[in-house]
């Protein structure tokens, strides 16, 4: 007969014959209800017990206690192998104090905390949880690279206002990072990816970056199938830039003025479209800088081909090299990248998310004291 101590327990085959309350928490005394176990190696079932050790495990905390369980683990001969077998235990990993769901409950508050502050609400050392950690991540750092199409790059800084940064390596149809290089470096990227084997590296088909020059090389030497795409974002940002510039320029400081500005036409509400024709109606220059800002948009929704998209922004280029002169010139340098989006309008605007969240990973992570924990945590938090 089960007692509610077995149903809260919830261990299959598992019974608990008695509890004590001590200073540090509740202790659980188990037994088996079987009384025999399944030979692995012929199969028969032996009841003839040779020996039990116990042993002391953490589990689950109950009652805001901490839980420890006294686990039994017996030893059987078998008659008909002549060998003596030690009964497996699935709650338990082989040489751990912890019960894995107490492991992977460590494991995801570390995910969404940091390694100092588990160990300080579970009264375990940072070694205990580190290694925890560690071990449960290993799944996530073994990512399969395999049948990967499209991929972006990008890179965020480790600490804000340091030029310290990390190249993140993101899977655009999954959303999925793949890999965390401790670089900006373009040697140190490459020798990092070109780990992967070359027959993952020859499937990709298209890698999206931004536009600094290093990643070019870095797609060309590791992906050597893979075509360069220059993210939309990216360029789309260099534009609304210089176009925020014309708005200060023309004195116009109109409260919303700038959101106005930015934001697509196509999305704006009856009351913004009439906002902002006051606005443009201040400024010939500005109405101008507006108008070729939205064409260079249209440009990116309406072009079907590689083609097409290179000849309409080359007539672009054309015209708007008076007002948005640096700004051409960065476009003319990178054009046949920005062309390549229209292959399949790869983006990198996942990556936009993953960063975020990386961010705030890292800010969160005080507890993290190199970079290869830094990394694990990162992988798992993104993970398939």
């Amino acid at each position: 007969m089960f007692s509610p101590l077995d149903k809260l327990l919830n261990l299959p085959g598992i019974t608990v014959q008695k509890w004590i309350q001590t200073s540090e928490g509740f202790c659980l005394y188990l037994a088996r209800v079987d009384a025999g176990i399944n030979c692995p190696y012929c199969q028969k079932k032996t009841k003839e017990l040779h020996q039990v050790r116990s042993f002391l495990v953490r589990d689950l905390p109950a009652w805001g206690q901490p839980v420890y369980l006294k686990v039994p683990r017996r030893q059987f001969y078998c008659r008909y192998c002549q060998k003596y077998i030690t009964e497996e235990l699935d709650y338990i990993d082989p040489k751990r104090k912890e019960t894995r769901r107490y492991q992977e409950n460590i494991y995801q508050r570390v995910l969404k905390s940091s390694i100092v502050q588990v160990s300080q609400e579970e009264n375990l050392t940072y070694e205990e949880v580190e290694s925890l950690f560690i071990m449960l991540s290993q799944s996530a750092d073994d990512k399969e690279w395999a049948n990967r199409k499209r991929l972006s790059l990008d890179e965020i800084s480790k600490r804000k206002g340091h030029k310290n940064f990390i190249t993140l390596v993101s899977d655009i149809d999954t959303g999925n990072l793949l890999e965390v290089v401790d670089s900006h470096k373009q040697k140190e990227i490459i020798e990092t990816l070109n780990q992967q084997s070359i027959e993952a590296r020859m499937q990709v088909e298209e890698v999206s970056v931004d536009m600094w020059a290093g990643f070019p090389k870095v797609v060309e030497e590791v992906f050597p199938n893979a075509v360069v795409v220059i993210d939309r974002f990216h360029v789309m940002k260099l534009i609304n830039t210089r176009l925020n510039k014309i708005r200060r320029a023309a004195g116009i400081n109109l409260k919303g003025s700038r959101y106005l500005l930015l934001k697509n036409a196509s999305e704006l509400s009856p009351e913004e479209k009439e906002k902002i024709d006051q606005v443009l109606s201040q400024s010939a220059c500005l109405t101008v800088a507006y108008e070729l800002k939205e064409e260079f948009r249209k440009i990116y929704e309406t072009s079907s081909t590689v083609k097409s998209g290179l000849r309409q922004m080359k007539k672009w280029l054309a015209q708007a090299q008076i007002l948005y002169n640096k700004v051409t010139e960065t476009i003319r340098t990178h054009l046949q990248g920005i062309c390549n989006y229209f292959i399949s309008h790869a983006t990198s605007g996942v990556m936009e998310g993953i960063n975020n969240k990386a961010k705030l990973i890292i800010r969160q992570g005080y507890g993290f004291s190199n970079f290869d924990h830094l990394r694990l945590r990162l992988l798992a938090s993104f993970s398939d």
